[in-house]
């Protein structure tokens, strides 16, 4: 009898006796096709890659407060403050509503054009003012690192989608019916936006994990003429759509249930 047709039927014994010490004890008959179909399979489905995390979301409620700027608009200089609130339906999907609150201030270069004339010397341009969205969420990624060769710590990034509203002022000049400068204004609006987001999450222990982000919100918002250059234009400032793209990187702490 060859080595692999001994190794075979040693492993089916073995099996057989797993498997009957786990099955209805009132049978004495096995099913040796079961006993082949599961051990000689190529894939078994029954289990994942990890079966055991160590920090797990899954059936969790989070919140989040996070803090970072504003990082691709040349107009302005900004932070944004603000939290999300969630839950993990699974380890790997779970549903978001974040809130982010922007200090938006005109930036350096903007501050230069003003300073050329009295009047104001601006380009047209809108300050962010806050961002809304509801979004899915998908963490397919889960790994561990090592800390200085002193402790394991575990982490896993995922992904975000979904939509919302950003509110935008439009930053004007503006001037009396006689003509007398009256400086700076502004008008609110509001815009939906679509979302796009990657965030990565390094858990603390099982309730606290430190969270980074970096959020793109896409949207089309009106800008308002700067300067129409006299009184009698005021009521009637020309405006124009422009496409809008808000990139934000955000660092902070989320509180998971137990």
């Amino acid at each position: 009898m060859k080595v692999t047709t001994i190794t075979t039927t040693i492993f089916l014994l073995l099996a057989t006796v797993s498997l009957a010490q786990t099955e209805n004890r009132g049978s004495d008959k096995v099913d040796l096709k079961k006993l082949e179909d599961k051990y000689f399979s190529a894939k078994d489905d029954d289990y994942g890659v990890i079966q055991n995390r160590t920090f797990s979301k899954s059936k969790k409620i989070y919140a989040s407060l996070v803090y970072g700027p504003l990082v691709n608009d040349p107009f302005s200089k900004s932070r944004a403050l603000g939290g999300m609130l969630g839950y993990y339906f699974t380890e790997d999907f779970g549903v978001e509503y974040s809130y982010l609150t922007y200090d938006s201030k005109k930036s350096d270069s903007v501050e230069n054009f003003n300073s050329l004339s009295s009047a104001g010397i601006s380009p047209d341009y809108n300050l962010l003012k806050s961002a809304m969205s509801v979004s899915a969420t998908y963490t397919p990624f889960y790994a561990k690192l090592a800390f200085m060769n002193k402790s394991i710590m575990y982490f896993d990034m995922g992904f975000t989608a979904g939509l919302g509203l950003s509110t935008y002022d439009q930053i004007i000049f503006r001037r009396t019916s006689s003509g007398t400068n009256i400086g700076e204004d502004k008008d609110t609006a509001t815009a939906p936006h679509f979302e796009l987001g990657v965030m990565q999450q390094l858990f603390l222990n099982n309730n606290v994990a430190f969270r980074v982000d970096v959020k793109n919100t896409f949207y089309t918002q009106i800008v308002k003429k700067y300067d129409v250059g006299s009184a009698g234009n005021q009521n009637a400032r020309p405006e124009f759509s422009k496409a809008g793209n808000n990139t934000t990187i955000s660092f902070g702490l989320t509180l998971f249930t137990n």
